[in-house]
């Protein structure tokens, strides 16, 4: 499984923001204590907030960001401010908050360039380039990189440029260009080995390793991982070795060599477990369980996959949660189990849809903030080209003398530029293979979202067409015969009042009818149904929904008989059995002539019952029953004795049974009666 390769690589400057080796907070604080000068501190703060950032405590760490802010502007120490700055958008970052990460950063980079720090504007640059990758825009990512990886060269950075190198390398990593990918870690490997950065080198190895893996070179991927571990333990670097451990099983796996798989993440569970790192844990039993299921050893992958989803539940990661339930599918399938194979897979099915859904929404809200902070940068952008003309007319003006001199600049400007623009097509066709990937993937979406706005909004229209008609018709009965009594109450005779009544009272009952079925499918479409299965006695719950429609029966003098079997419990949703039952009884009893029959049994079938309703009433044809359950093709027929419906019930009756993993079906025969047949799941006791 790809997703199971973790990536270890150096951010950058941003994770140098938190430096190695510091002292603890209380040493810290008591030197605070004794600085008198308000610069120093702001060191001590900020000192102080990244030991905070370090132990994930980030309240104490904001705390000490805004008092580190606070004595800097007190000083007006510009550079003070933008150090200030840079580690706030740090914090946002590292807290989610893209939005203010962006604004914060942008701030100190305005500063810095003021003060011509190259090595702090490369700094930033590279730390705007990850942000913009975390923003789904990696055109501005890879622009921020580039313009980092230029300036790092210009003031011979090597550590910077390797910096570069890795996540640049890293965000063609994760777009699957697994070629662009290697060759960048293989130049940030190349100059690490130059500085004889251990730590780079090992991370180097790493990444190279899982480009080549997901590449498919998986002999040569687990060459890379072994030197990288070979290095982590004369660092004594226990987690990057837990990581290497990991990657190594994983590639074994897709090796088919399931033995060495699992020996090697057993040694990275035990490095895991001994430096409680939750999502270490997580990843590593998932791939346990997915070795375990390609062993056919169910029992154990079900053990390996339960855990698994129980950290990644503590640390709230639904990516790892998802595949875990696909893991105890397979499990639960392989082991014969199909009723928990199903459950697990519906659920995995659910985070997934949950999950393409936060996305999405994820997508846009990133994207109206990123939109509403280029506005505030082009209005930059623009005083600042105002205040660049204005300047360069004088700096002309004072300069005129120098013509010749200005136009040798120039010519050698436009050399540069030739130059530049030939490097810039590369960094271009970069840019335009993102472009087509992201516009690709945006027109898809916009398709099927079109098609689905379609489709709702013909059913909406078909539905409000039939339900304004088949509310109409009681409603005027209801007024007509109240205005008849009304007006002519004193000539009427009892006999015909009652008569009125009985009307009015049958035109009020087809409205409460159809009001309660609208009810429940307006909230079964809109998610506020909430679906509770439970154990339910089969038998008895016919035997009480044929009691509530007995009168209607009666009025028809028609026989019901409840043939259901006693002892047959179903695993069902209580309120959503009842509509189903009541819908389809009350049918049979709307289509079936006076003194006719009908009968209600079920049948075992495996894990589900089958449930039969039978009349001998008037029949459906072929053309009717092949769009009796469709949404889009509602339609009303008049019972025996001129009752009326909406034709919902049935859409009803549909969405319910499935909701239970069931299915409903018909079958027909005009004049000789029909037969409604669905199942529903039996109830199993689990321990």
């Amino acid at each position: 499984m790809k997703n199971s390769f973790i990536i270890l690589f150096y951010l950058g400057f941003t994770s140098l923001l938190i430096g190695q080796g510091t002292p603890e907070i209380s040493t810290v604080k008591k030197e605070l204590q004794q600085k008198l000068v308000d610069t120093a501190k702001v060191t001590i703060h900020l000192n102080i907030a990244d030991l905070y950032l370090k132990k994930s405590n980030i309240d104490s760490a904001l705390v000490n960001l805004n008092k580190a802010l606070k004595f800097a502007e007190k000083a007006n120490d510009q550079s003070k401010i933008a150090e200030v700055k840079n580690k706030v958008g740090f914090y946002y970052e590292k807290t989610g908050r893209y939005k203010e990460a962006l604004e914060n950063y942008n701030e100190s980079l305005s500063i810095f360039e003021k003060l011509n720090n190259s090595k702090k504007i490369a700094e930033i640059f590279n730390s705007l380039g990850y942000l913009y990758s975390k923003l789904y825009a990696e055109d501005k990512a890879i622009q921020n990189y580039f313009k980092s990886l230029s300036i790092n060269k210009e003031i011979s950075n090597e550590k910077g440029v390797a910096s570069n190198y890795t996540n640049i390398g890293n965000l063609y990593y994760e777009e699957e260009n697994y070629d662009l990918a290697e060759k960048y870690f293989r130049d940030a490997l190349v100059i690490y080995e130059r500085l004889k950065d251990k730590h780079g080198i090992s991370s180097a190895y790493t990444n190279i390793a899982n480009a080549l893996a997901d590449h498919g070179e998986v002999s040569e991927a687990l060459e890379y991982y072994k030197k990288s571990i070979a290095i982590e333990q004369k660092l004594n670097d226990r987690y990057g070795i837990a990581i290497n451990y990991n990657n190594i099983g994983d590639s074994y796996i897709n090796l088919k060599q399931f033995k060495e798989a699992k020996e090697y993440l057993n040694k990275a569970m035990k490095i895991a477990d001994s430096l409680g790192e939750k999502d270490l844990q997580a990843i590593v039993l998932l791939n346990i369980s997915d070795v375990e299921n390609k062993q056919k050893r169910f029992q154990s992958a079900i053990y390996a996959a339960r855990e698994s989803y129980a950290i990644a539940d503590l640390i709230g990661n639904l990516d790892y949660k998802s595949e875990n339930l696909l893991q105890a599918s397979i499990a639960y399938e392989g082991l014969g189990d199909n009723v928990l194979a199903l459950k697990r897979l519906k659920e995995y099915t659910a985070i997934k849809d949950s999950l393409l859904k936060l996305d999405r929404a994820k997508k846009i809200k990133l994207f109206n903030a990123l939109n509403e902070l280029e506005k505030s940068q082009y209005t930059i952008t623009d005083l600042s080209k105002t205040s660049e003309k204005t300047q360069l007319k004088y700096e002309k003006e004072k300069k005129y003398t120098h013509f010749l001199i200005i136009a040798i600049v120039v010519f050698a400007f436009l050399l540069i530029l030739l130059i530049h623009q030939n490097t810039s097509k590369r960094k271009a066709f970069n840019l335009l293979e993102f472009k087509n990937y992201q516009v690709h993937k945006m027109k898809d979406e916009l398709h099927e979202q079109s098609e689905k706005l379609k489709q709702v909004n013909s059913t909406k229209d078909k539905f409000f067409s039939i339900i304004a008609h088949d509310l109409k018709n009681p409603f005027n009965s209801i007024a007509g015969f109240t205005d008849l009594l009304i007006e002519n109450n004193d000539k009427y005779d009892e006999t015909k009042r009652l008569k009125f009544f009985k009307i009015i009272k049958g035109s009020t009952a087809k409205v409460s009818s159809l009001l309660d079925n609208l009810l429940i499918w307006a909230n079964s479409q809109s998610g506020n149904l909430k679906f509770n299965p439970k154990k339910i006695d089969l038998m008895k719950q016919v035997t009480d929904v044929v009691s509530f429609l007995e009168i209607q029966a009666i009025n028809k003098d028609i026989a019901i008989f409840n043939k259901v079997e006693k002892n047959i419990f179903v695993k069902a949703d209580e309120n959503m059995l009842d509509t189903i039952l009541r819908n389809l009884i009350s049918n049979a009893i709307k289509f079936t002539e006076a003194k006719g029959e009908i009968n209600i049994y079920s049948v075992l079938k495996n894990d589900f019952v089958e449930i039969t309703v039978k009349d001998n009433g008037i029949g459906i044809s072929a053309s009717e029953i092949e769009a009796i359950f469709s949404v889009n093709e509602i339609s009303s027929s008049l019972g025996t004795s001129n009752e009326q419906g909406s034709g919902l019930g049935l859409i009803l009756c549909r969405d319910f049974v499935e909701s239970h993993g069931g299915k409903i079906w018909v079958g027909s025969k005009v004049n000789q009666g029909s037969e409604f047949k669905f199942t529903l799941p039996i109830w199993r006791e689990t321990l």
